[in-house]
């Protein structure tokens, strides 16, 4: 078996095959880690299931909103597709839909466009961190060796407060609650906790047991790891082990070994590990992921353990590993990604453009607002989106300007064909937080990304990485570029979800004029906008972060579009 990656020039095929799946999202109660809280799953499980398909196979999901007491909306975005033909897919409410309404179904379908590994998780408020999400393996052409797959390694801090009480402090006014404290950090949504710490009678069970791997002497495994967790900074090893790293995100890039690799919330490494042999291939091993206090935002930093074993027996008796952790210096890292030199792609691609028609130069800052509520602003501004007027839509029938409502963050891009996006994060470094930031509906190239300002100096500017989420270094800078060649509207925001919450989210809005007229658009947004507005016409959205406006202030709206001789039917 080889290696699979994607044949970025070799453009998508079409299979002419579709696979389907139905998702139930309702709430649970379930103990990953042995705590017992009440959860937001997909089909009655954490993770969410697998969804695989062929590289040109079309995806057919159909989600229904089973969430009740309390009721809530929902939506499913499908993480580093490029949406394609296909912008009102991206599963993004507020700005590609309205939610999936309590009692609702919605069916997304789009096209496997890349080979590799990623994930799927809710993209409404911050149901991420409730359980909402799975992992996707697409298969197709392959490019480097190997043995054995050994499927998703699925990586994600965890947090044992509801979901909504987290938000509710992070945009709060008490400082203390800003940074919200982690419980556990999970592999494949196991780990075990120290029940003794629990003093408030809720069900834990200490030796809920890990996730556990079977490794072949000898042999070369691929591990797909994914960070679907909310807002931490994972560093992934194996005791005793090197990893090749073949790819990031869903970029096969020139192979290279390493002891340790960091991932942001929402990247993706894949790596082959090749198995002991001799008497070392009878002792069992430690895979970890590691939270570091110097880029995470938390105060508390928990490690996640998963077994392997070198024979189903050990695996069967639970032999507790002693192998030794992996060294490494953390400062190496710098809170951000491998370092730029080493990572090439195998599909070589020079810098789209030394000179591109569009530069947006977008300053962070950290603010308390006039009420004292903590705030992530661009540019002086933050993002609030409106559930019951996907931008999307409104684009589609000529509103591309939206003088009423700057929090909607939206930056025109027009017909220009090459954009840079340069992000500065002028905060303290000493705030130590480091920001993954994903763009929706591109791969875009890693110019630069490092401490301070941004000297023009561009990195393998032959052949520069590619992928469609990097880290933001606390008190540096991070350039990319990209093709703009998707018309549709794609958020570009920190995957943080604690900081989504906060409005750290713009939307960049690619070729306009080819949204004009596209029946498709109003049609599907309508599926979700009708039974929304109905919903939310007679229940109180529940909606303290950068969801959605006061419904009051969106009929205010709605009757200025009217009078402007607009007309919507959402």
């Amino acid at each position: 078996m080889t290696y699979e990656g994607n044949a970025i020039n070799q453009g998508c095929p079409d299979s002419s095959v579709t696979r389907y799946y139905n998702f139930d999202v309702a709430r649970a109660r379930l103990s990953p880690d042995g705590f017992e809280k009440e959860m937001i799953v997909i089909n009655g499980q954490y993770p969410g299931p697998l969804i695989e398909a062929n590289w040109g196979d079309w995806i057919s999901v159909n989600v229904t909103n089973s969430i009740r007491d309390p009721e809530e909306g929902t939506a499913i975005h499908w993480h580093a597709f490029l949406q394609q033909e296909t912008p009102w897919y991206d599963g993004v409410p507020s700005v590609q839909q309205c939610p999936i309404a309590p009692g609702s179904s919605f069916t997304y379908t789009f096209r496997a466009d890349h080979v590799g590994t990623s994930f799927y998780h809710s993209h409404y408020s911050a149901q991420i961190a409730a359980g909402a999400s799975g992992p996707i393996v697409i298969h197709g052409p392959q490019h480097q060796e190997f043995d054995y797959d050994m499927g998703p390694v699925l990586v994600s801090d965890w947090f044992h407060e509801e979901y909504h009480s987290i938000i509710e402090g992070v945009t709060g006014t008490d400082p203390s609650r800003f940074l919200p404290a982690v419980s556990n950090n999970l592999i494949n949504g196991k780990m075990n906790f120290d029940c003794t710490t629990v003093t408030d009678g809720t069900p834990c069970v200490s030796d809920a047991g890990i996730s556990k791997f079977v490794f072949h002497e000898n042999s070369t495994h691929l591990l797909r790891i994914i960070n679907g967790g909310s807002s931490g900074t994972e560093y992934f090893s194996v005791d005793e082990h090197n990893m090749t790293v073949v790819s990031m995100d869903f970029i096969p890039i020139e192979p290279y070994e390493t002891n340790v690799i960091a991932l942001g919330v929402g990247q993706r490494t894949e790596v082959i590990v090749r198995g002991k042999s001799g008497a070392d291939a009878e002792r069992a091993y430690f895979m970890r992921a590691n939270l570091l206090g110097n880029c995470t935002v938390s105060e508390r930093l928990p490690m996640a353990l998963a077994a392997i074993y070198y024979n189903d027996e050990d695996a069967e008796n639970e032999i507790v590993p002693d192998s030794e952790e992996q060294e490494f210096d953390a400062e190496r890292f710098a809170c951000g990604n491998e370092p730029l030199e080493l990572t090439r792609p195998i599909e070589p691609m020079a810098v789209t453009a030394l000179e591109p028609e569009t530069t947006v130069r977008i300053e962070l800052r950290r603010e308390l607002n006039a009420t004292g509520h903590q705030e992530w602003l661009m540019n002086g501004q933050t993002f609030r989106g409106n559930f019951n007027h996907p931008i999307l839509g409104l684009a589609s029938q000529g509103n591309v300007s939206y003088p009423y409502d700057p929090q909607w963050n939206v930056y025109n891009m027009g017909s220009n064909h090459t954009v840079r996006v340069i992000w500065e994060n002028n905060n303290d470094p000493e705030d130590n937080i480091a920001h993954p930031m994903h763009l929706h509906g591109h791969d875009f190239q890693v110019l630069s990304a490092g401490p301070g300002e941004w000297d023009g100096t561009i990195i393998n500017p032959e052949n520069p990485l590619r992928r469609d989420t990097h880290i933001l270094p606390p008190g540096g800078h991070l350039v990319t570029q990209f093709q703009a060649d998707n018309p549709g509207i794609w958020p570009y925001h920190c995957h943080i979800a604690w900081h989504v919450s906060s409005g750290f989210y713009v939307n960049i809005m690619e070729r306009p004029d080819d949204l004009l007229h596209r029946p498709e658009i109003p049609r599907v947004v309508d599926e979700t906008c009708r039974d929304w507005n109905e919903w939310s016409r007679h229940n109180i959205v529940s909606q303290i972060d950068s969801g959605v406006k006061a419904k009051a202030k969106s009929r205010i709206r709605m009757m200025r579009h009217e009078q402007a001789g607009k007309q919507f039917h959402w």
